[in-house]
């Protein structure tokens, strides 16, 4: 009786974590940030000493003008219904608002990276306060740039005479966001083209909205892409803070589209087995000048207060790789079959781990032996976990991370 019920209880459960997600989450990595929690407190007797932390740029537009204005054409070069007419006036409102801005950080997303590093500099007053200079590192992306100076600005408010030294050099990008060869190769492949192509068809039901904005819906050469258009447009409205387009859509439509999306996301740059460890490989170079650097800072923990703070933004592929090769328990290959995406929407959620504005801030501790140093893990301002035995809730020894980490590459390069 209690086997049964427990069966039920979990399938019901599950039921509900997948009607739970909201139209913004099912827009997948253009997901605004969220609310974090308050913070966990550490154990007794430990202080704050390193703070390593790598950060995606905070919401934008979409990336080209050209993924507005290919989707625009159909509307030009097509009869519309009146729906499609209506629409095609809050299309061009979003256009005309993002037209020249695309790829750029939004106003909102300049928000997102002065209030974590606020709140960032409120969790850990002491280190912030006894910090003479923050290193702050960007990708060349101007929008990386941007969310580099938007954390900057924040920190400087609360503390005008800290000094940050800021960098965004092309020499870095190797570092802060390296795709290797290998994974290039395997994006362009034949066997992951063929597999994403037949992914989309499979999850992508356009034929309910080309009926519902053309007269002819027959006439649409790629429904597939131009769904694939309009969804992109739709799930980004969020983050220029426009009225949103989710009405267009059926739930379950976004829902579907969203695991071809999300399962994409887990094979291209998370654990999938299908890209046999090419995307943790991806990441050595990050994870290697991370490790480096934490090792030099706690040999010479007691001599200076100098660079104790290390801010990194980058994009979140490269986040989401990193956290892969650092075997983060949030980001974990599904078990079982993982070539499936039901499966992998069920336990898997790229909404979770690299929404805009998404980051992993490692925060080091010393307890009273200078030696005594834990780790926490903290992925979107919330405590994310390990495969190792934590001292207390998240709390890690960090020998004990450096070995997993090392072991880790180690294993990768066989």
């Amino acid at each position: 009786m209690h086997v049964r019920f427990l069966v039920i209880f979990t399938l019901f459960t599950l039921t509900l974590q997948a009607w739970g997600q909201s139209n913004e989450q099912l827009g997948s990595s253009y997901f605004a940030y969220p609310p974090p929690p308050a913070l966990t407190p550490a154990p007794t007797g430990y202080v704050p000493v390193f703070l390593s932390h790598y950060g995606r740029h905070g919401s934008r537009w979409l990336t080209e003008d050209r993924r507005y204005e290919e989707v625009l054409k159909e509307f030009d070069e097509h009869e519309l219904t009146e729906a499609g007419k209506a629409l095609r006036k809050r299309l061009d409102n979003v256009w005309a608002d993002a037209k020249g801005r695309s790829g750029e950080l939004t106003a909102l997303g300049e928000k997102q990276h002065h209030d974590i590093a606020q709140r960032m500099a409120s969790n850990f007053p002491t280190l912030f306060q006894h910090t003479q200079n923050v290193k702050a590192q960007s990708s060349t992306s101007r929008r990386c740039m941007m969310s580099m100076m938007a954390a900057c600005e924040g920190i400087k408010e609360l503390m005008p005479t800290i000094r940050i030294q800021r960098s965004a050099y092309e020499r870095d990008m190797t570092v802060i966001n390296q795709e290797s060869e290998e994974l290039k190769g395997f994006k362009k492949g034949d066997f992951w083209t063929q597999t994403e192509d037949s992914i989309y068809k499979a999850y992508c039901h356009p034929e309910r909205l080309m009926a519902h904005i053309f007269v002819n819906p027959e006439q649409i050469e790629d429904p597939i892409q131009l769904f694939d258009g309009l969804y992109w447009i739709a799930s980004n409205m969020q983050d220029a803070m426009l009225s949103n387009m989710y009405d267009i859509f059926e739930h379950q439509e976004l829902e579907a589209y969203w695991k071809a999306i999300n399962y994409r996301m887990y094979v291209t740059n998370g654990p999938a087995t299908l890209n046999d460890g090419t995307t943790s490989r991806s990441s050595h170079n990050l994870l290697k000048s991370i490790i480096d650097e934490a090792v030099e800072f706690l040999q010479n923990i007691n001599k200076t207060n100098d660079n104790s703070i290390h801010l990194r933004f980058g994009h979140d592929s490269a986040l989401l790789r990193l956290l892969t090769l650092m075997r983060v328990e949030e980001c974990k290959q599904v078990q079982g079959n993982d070539t499936d995406a039901d499966r992998v929407a069920t336990y898997w959620h790229d909404y979770e781990l690299v929404p805009m504005a998404a980051n992993l801030q490692l925060v080091f501790y010393q307890g009273k032996a200078k030696q005594d140093i834990i780790l926490r893990l903290l992925l979107n301002e919330r405590d994310a976990h390990l495969p190792l035995k934590a001292i207390n809730g998240c709390f890690y020894r960090w020998e004990e991370v450096k070995k997993l980490w090392i072991q880790q590459m180690e294993q990768d390069k066989k």
